[in-house]
């Protein structure tokens, strides 16, 4: 299966354009009709890369529906779902659908384990007998030939008679029945089938296939290979849904939220109640800042819809935990906080960097080698643990290894014992939260990312100071921003409106004439 390449961008700008746009321009809907068997399999079975999904459906409604039927609830409920899978297919360009097997040791696994073995062991029993039963057999070739089916494209109009033809099932059976039934040549015609339908990364897969002549270890095969292809057909069929619900994702999120809201309202529920208390808050921060600049409401307010969107916006990458996600954003919680996670990140892996340079000074002035080992290693270190306190002094320690080989590499001394408590002393300071640089690094980032979502892009965006060494990360990032900041304002735009709308009105109903 191709995998995306991961290359470092010329421009800031490119990169988060290629960002914004990586799953519009994946494979269309048509397809050449002279291209070749490989380059076929290929462009039908391409999937994205693995994703962890966001937090699904309105879970935060201002309280719980009062007289609700099973049947309202299931409708909802299968609305809501539908949106949502549609919504992560969108929005999130890696969304493929993975196998869901049963936990280790659980009561399912455990079930499973001991029907499937029962099932191959009396197949064996009765293979083994003289003459051979084949009842069995015929059960898993007819599931065989089912799945097979599935796979077919409209296309395989004379592949699909042919399987028909050869996997007659009343023919097998009158074969088997007259002892001349053959079980090595159906298996041998399934795998053939089998290897012109799968992707490219099962051929290894069909390979051992073919080298297995023990018939219930290979059944066994043929299942747990059919399985992983009907996952790879799956996901084909979402990424060539892809581009058609884009086109058609706003409008159908936007009918399915309505419908929501609608039914809120019936049993005296607020749908919106988190999403105004969220936007109010942008409103009165801008206008405390307003006031105590000393500018005041005047016709050229600096308090606009756009501007209190774009506050709302950036206070979702400084989320506080313990406030109530608005009911609009729900669907991307989990992406949004991810982002929110990943600014933090940066911000003190930034940090880290800056005291590091500033406290050892001239020997590894302008080593950018360095700085991209420190960076690699920071993230290393600190990849599994959010609170960034927690890891802090092996952050320190690790800085001092880096700068140690470094400075040997180019010539010079390592740090003496004096200046290296200075450097573990400075780093260990940075993770505090009130700490001078890392407060000025977080404005710095903030105010980047910010720019990015209220200017136009007339001019080429550029990366803060002290963040030279994250462009990569820092374009992923803002692309990902980006996307979810566009694709939730086209959806709710209108509720934002009239919100913010009514939020205006009540202000000039409140100034002084």
């Amino acid at each position: 299966m191709a995998e995306k390449g991961e290359n470092s961008p010329e421009t800031l700008n490119n990169s988060i354009d290629a960002e914004v746009n990586s799953d519009v321009d994946e494979n269309g809907l048509n397809s050449s009709n002279s291209e070749t068997e490989t380059e076929s399999k290929k462009r039908r079975t391409q999937t994205p890369s693995p994703h962890p999904t966001g937090v699904p459906g309105f879970m935060a409604a201002a309280s719980p529906p009062k007289f609700v039927t099973f049947e309202q609830l299931m409708e909802a409920a299968n609305g809501v779902r539908n949106m949502t899978l549609a919504h992560e297919i969108v929005v999130d360009g890696d969304f493929k659908l993975e196998t869901r097997k049963p936990q280790k040791n659980s009561v399912h696994s455990q079930v499973q384990e001991v029907v499937h073995k029962a099932f191959w062991d009396l197949l064996r029993e009765e293979i083994s007998q003289d003459p051979p039963e084949f009842k069995r057999s015929l059960v898993l070739i007819e599931e065989v030939k089912e799945v097979l089916l599935s796979l077919l494209l409209p296309q395989h109009v004379r592949l699909r008679a042919q399987l028909n033809e050869v996997l007659d099932l009343e023919l097998i059976e009158q074969k088997m029945e007259n002892e001349a039934f053959d079980i090595h040549y159906y298996a041998e015609y399934v795998i053939g089938i089998m290897g012109r339908l799968c992707a490219p990364l099962r051929d290894d897969q069909i390979a051992k296939l073919k080298e297995q002549r023990e018939i219930v270890p290979l059944f066994k095969e043929i299942f747990e290979v059919l399985d992983l292809m009907k996952m790879d057909m799956a996901n084909f069929t979402i990424q060539q849904m892809r581009p058609y619900l884009q086109q058609q994702s706003v409008e159908y999120e936007r009918n399915k939220f309505q419908e929501f809201l609608k039914t809120q309202d019936e049993h005296g529920t607020d749908g919106l109640q988190f999403t105004k208390v969220w936007l109010k808050r942008s409103f009165e921060q801008l206008l405390a800042e307003e006031e105590s600049s000393g500018e005041g409401a005047t016709v050229g307010s600096k308090v606009t819809p756009a501007s209190i969107m774009n506050e709302a916006y950036m206070e979702l990458l400084q989320w506080d935990d313990n406030q109530v996600f608005p009911e609009t954003l729900l669907m991307d919680q989990g992406r949004f906080l991810e982002l929110r996670d990943k600014t933090r990140q940066l911000t003190l892996v930034a940090s880290v960097l800056l005291v590091t340079y500033s406290t050892v000074g001239a020997p590894i002035a302008g080593i950018q080698d360095l700085k991209t080992t420190l960076k690699s290693n920071i993230l290393t270190v600190i990849a599994a643990e959010k609170e960034f306190k927690k890891v802090i002094m092996n952050v320190a320690v690790q800085v001092k290894k880096d700068v140690n080989e470094c400075l040997v590499k180019h010539g010079f001394s390592q740090l003496d014992e004096e200046k290296e408590k200075i450097l573990i002393g400075q780093i260990s300071d940075v993770a505090a939260e009130d700490h001078a640089v890392s407060t000025v690094m977080h404005k710095r980032i903030c105010s980047f990312i910010k720019g990015s979502i209220t200017s136009r892009h007339t001019e080429p965006l550029k990366v803060p100071a002290g963040y030279s060494a994250f462009q990569t990360e820092l374009s992923q990032m803002l692309g990902r921003f980006l996307r979810l900041v566009s694709h939730n304002r086209s959806v709710f735009g209108m509720h934002y409106a009239n919100i913010i709308g009514s939020l205006m009105r009540k202000q000039q109903d409140l100034s002084p004439r």
